[in-house]
């Protein structure tokens, strides 16, 4: 059979789910089919064009590109693929690239199904066959994504690469284990961010240093990975970069998956998800970095720090508060003749709407730094002089605030499981009741209905308690917390942003007010991470 004189294209297409199905469809073996076809038809003038790994469900592919310019350059008089499918799984679009190629002057034929747009104008199996090719890639699809939910929801790696700081286990490519290098850097980053470098910073001390970037790292040990050579700027690190390790999970032993999903299935635009709808499994594989390194960095970032027209970091920045409304207190200055600043906080809400709202809670830079500066020096001696009293005192604490509430969750949770269980056997002997009929029908189902409504309402229950009852564990472990953060100074000159977010989770201040002899006098109250106000009296006193 003679097509015509242009030069065949022979169209190959294997995506990811295709492979299940073993050698019947892979490239190589449609290769051999078409090339067969060509010779049993005296076909001489062919070119293969292979999208190897590209889905059917949308004809955003390379090889495909390039065969379609070719068409309407003339350089190609048919179009032979192995069967409909290999050519795509959108009914819509095959048939209308199809019609387009006959327009064209482009014949069309799909070998395993008989099919040949020059001969078969009124072949009904045609968009039969496209619509069936469609449900295929749904179903499939929905499969794909249900088999990796579930590998997600058991804390199982799925991506291709892995994250920076990360190697895949040698032994179970879904485990990460740490690639202590590049899990170096990460923790750097981590600890800058803790000390209030910002991410251009960042990025720019690891250029001038020469860290190789996390993909010219990867490409290291993967040299034929990339394709492009995008990888080999080496040193050039970019905000992006900083940004996304600093915001990813993995480092605290997290998988996290679901944070963005395709518009549709034919699309890959990519939409993000409420964080609801986010799978995050924990303690997959070990942690590059602790919880409260993650905190110190993260409560950093979130403080809106600004430099001042010093030049320096607003230390206290994100940590000071108004007692009455609960904004945070601004912070401006003024140059002094002698070119020194001063420097003072206002609340938010005063400065902005005016007194109808607020009081202006005003306290200078200086006197919030002496205070505080003191106040730490305070805890810092009384845990170095007296630390097993200050462990219990700290203990205490945490035993009067949340001792109470944890008891009374356990005594809950164990109630409610053993209602559970009453139930469980109650139902199961109203079933064999109603199997031997000793109960009505009509009793049975409103005795059921009851006790099923009630198992319901517990088990929706259950989650919240246990919830309650991690939370507060986690509170009574606040002491052991704190004094691992607090030994590590036994003495500080003077305050840093480091410092001052490493200890403090927020700081109070209420407004001037005079006492009875006309004195004026200002509340300010410090909430120290993890254990929250250290009263100077209480703490004497244990």
């Amino acid at each position: 059979m003679n097509i015509q004189p242009k030069k065949a294209a022979l169209y190959c297409r294997l995506s990811v789910d295709d492979g299940r199905y073993g050698e019947s469809v892979s490239i190589g073996s449609q290769k051999i089919l078409l090339e067969q076809y060509c010779k049993d038809h005296a076909i001489t003038d062919y070119d293969f064009y292979d999208d190897d790994g590209f889905s059917g469900t949308n004809f955003d592919r390379p090889a495909f590109k390039r065969m379609y310019d070719d068409i309407t350059n003339g350089l190609i008089g048919a179009v032979i693929v192995k069967d409909q499918s290999r050519f795509g799984r959108s009914y819509i679009e095959v048939g209308m690239y199809v019609e387009r190629f006959k327009e064209m002057g482009v014949r069309f034929i799909a070998v395993d199904d008989g099919y040949d747009s020059m001969q078969s104008d009124y072949d009904m199996m045609f968009p039969m066959r496209n619509v069936i090719n469609e449900y295929y890639a749904r179903e499939a699809s929905k499969k794909t994504k249900s088999a990796k939910i579930a590998k997600a929801k058991a804390g199982q790696f799925i991506g291709s690469k892995p994250p920076f700081g990360y190697k895949l286990d040698p032994n179970d490519r879904h485990h990460l284990i740490v690639d202590e290098p590049a899990a170096e850097v990460v923790r750097r980053i981590f600890q800058l961010a803790a000390q209030g470098t910002g991410y251009n910073k960042t990025a720019k001390i690891f250029r001038e240093e020469k860290v190789l970037t996390p993909i010219a790292y990867f490409n290291l040990h993967n040299p034929d990975y990339f394709k492009s050579d995008y990888w080999r700027k080496e040193f050039d690190w970019h905000v992006t970069s900083i940004r996304a390790i600093l915001e990813n999970e993995v480092y605290l032993g997290k998988l996290v998956y679901g944070k963005k999903r395709n518009k549709s299935m034919k699309s890959k635009l990519k939409v993000k998800n409420d964080r609801k709808d986010w799978i995050v499994a924990d303690d997959c594989h070990e942690a590059i970095i602790s919880r409260e390194l993650w905190d110190k960095a993260h409560k950093m970032l979130e403080s809106k720090r600004r430099t001042l027209s010093s030049g320096e970091v607003q230390m206290f920045a994100g940590l000071v508060y108004c007692a009455d409304c609960g904004h945070a207190l601004t912070y401006s200055q003024k140059k002094r003749k002698d070119g020194t600043y001063h420097g003072a906080y206002s609340c938010w809400m005063y400065k902005t709407h005016g007194k109808e709202y607020c009081a202006s809670h005003y306290i200078t830079y200086d006197t919030l730094y002496t205070l505080v500066f003191c106040d730490i020096q305070r805890i810092i001696f009384g845990c170095r002089e007296n630390k097993e009293g200050f462990m219990k005192f700290l203990d205490c604490k945490s035993q009067d605030s949340g001792g109470r509430k944890l008891k009374q969750f356990e005594d809950e949770l164990a109630q409610k499981l053993s209602r559970l269980d009453d139930i469980q056997r109650v139902t199961g002997r109203l079933y064999e009741d109603h199997a031997l009929e000793k109960i009505t029908e009509s009793r049975y189902r409103q005795m059921i209905a009851s006790y099923e409504k009630e198992e319901s309402e517990i088990l929706a229950s259950i989650p919240k308690l246990k919830g309650e009852i991690e939370k507060l564990k986690s509170q009574s472990a606040a002491s052991d917390r704190f004094l691992n953060v607090i030994n590590k100074y036994t003495f500080i000159n003077e305050l840093s942003a480091e410092i001052l977010n490493e200890l403090i989770e927020k700081i109070v201040v209420h407004h001037k007010e005079k006492s009875g002899d006309c004195r004026t006098f200002q509340q300010i109250e410090i909430y120290y991470r993890f254990v929250g106000k250290i009263d100077a009296d209480a703490q004497k006193a244990a």
